[in-house]
């Protein structure tokens, strides 16, 4: 199956600081696949590279899709706080549609898709913040992407709540045969979500490893428990070397 995304060698610094290193792989259509590192690592960046938003400084990404196919979720969920939850996602859908009853038809369409049809009318004050999350979800289907970038989008959501969206996502891209790469820290949103996980090195983020967990043999929650142990480890790892370089930089 040709590659939707195919990096080569990538690397990309910033005023002279590496942040990416040689840096290979590739997204299939289809495919769900979870960026996985310490906190400040590069994920995002890597992610912006995807996306097609900076180019490296050295290697080559190839892709197959074009920027206004692309749907986005941020942490922080960039929802215009005077229009409802149901304005928020016609506002993007302005450029894309003819007719205004297009727009909305497809904007309750996303609602519905994430339970919230019920709430089209609301500002977001008025939904609590997995509620937003869940527009903010619906705002990226609404364009019917060819590829979805979660930049850490529930990172500032207690644990169960996270856990609940996570598996909310998985059933959405899964049942519309979605493409989608997924940045986080959280080993267990990594492992419920992904089909592979790419495992970063602290800053300059190299890959460490690449879990396939298409691939698990029989007893598959016992492997992902072992697996979950073994990417805790290396991570911590990584974290205390970045620890470790930070504090020989403040001494310097």
């Amino acid at each position: 199956m040709t590659a939707l995304i195919e990096l080569n060698a990538v690397s990309k610094s910033f005023d002279g600081l590496p942040v990416i290193e040689n840096i290979s792989g590739e997204l299939a259509p289809g495919e769900i696949i979870s960026l996985v590192g310490p906190s400040g690592c590069g994920k995002s960046t890597l992610l912006r590279l995807v996306a097609g938003a900076i180019a490296p400084n050295d290697g080559a990404i190839h892709t197959r899709v074009q920027p206004e196919e692309i749907g986005f979720v941020f942490q922080d969920v960039r929802l215009l706080p005077w229009k409802s939850a149901l304005e928020n996602i016609t506002f993007v859908l302005r450029n894309r549609l003819l007719a205004e009853w297009q727009q909305e038809a497809q904007a309750r369409q996303a609602l519905a898709r994430v339970g919230l049809l019920d709430f089209k009318d609301y500002l977001p004050q008025k939904l609590s913040g997995g509620m937003q999350k869940r527009v903010a979800i619906a705002r990226a289907l609404a364009i019917d992407p060819k590829l979805l970038l979660f930049d850490e989008p529930f990172s500032d959501l207690d644990l169960p709540l996270r856990m609940l969206l996570i598996e909310d996502i998985l059933r959405l891209l899964k049942d519309g045969g979605k493409t989608a790469v997924y940045v986080t820290h959280d080993i267990r949103e990594a492992l419920t979500l992904s089909d592979r996980i790419y495992l970063l090195s602290a800053r300059p983020a190299r890959i460490l490893d690449v879990i396939d967990l298409n691939h698990l043999n029989g007893g598959k929650e016992a492997n992902l428990h072992i697996l979950e142990a073994q990417m805790l480890g290396l991570l911590q790892a990584e974290t205390k070397k970045q620890m470790e370089s930070l504090h020989k930089l403040a001494l310097w």
